[in-house]
């Protein structure tokens, strides 16, 4: 490695790896992440707030006679 163009092209090579695999570290904790949210809310629909959607099918359920 004696020019100065091969460190700097080496050097240029390792960042890129680096770039690529935290990319990828970052993706697969995503999504991890967001399965296991996703888990969590079908295992207790009760801990998440209700929504204006769960308010207006609540209030619907109230209101109109069972089918």
């Amino acid at each position: 490695m004696g020019s100065l163009e091969v460190i700097f092209g080496a050097v240029v090579v390792v960042l890129a790896a680096l770039a690529v695999i935290g990319a990828l570290v970052f993706a697969v904790v995503w999504e991890v992440c967001a399965i296991r949210r996703l888990l969590a809310d079908h295992r207790d629909p009760a801990a998440r707030p209700p929504t204006d959607a769960d308010f207006w099918r609540e209030q619907r359920a109230l209101h109109e006679p069972p089918r």
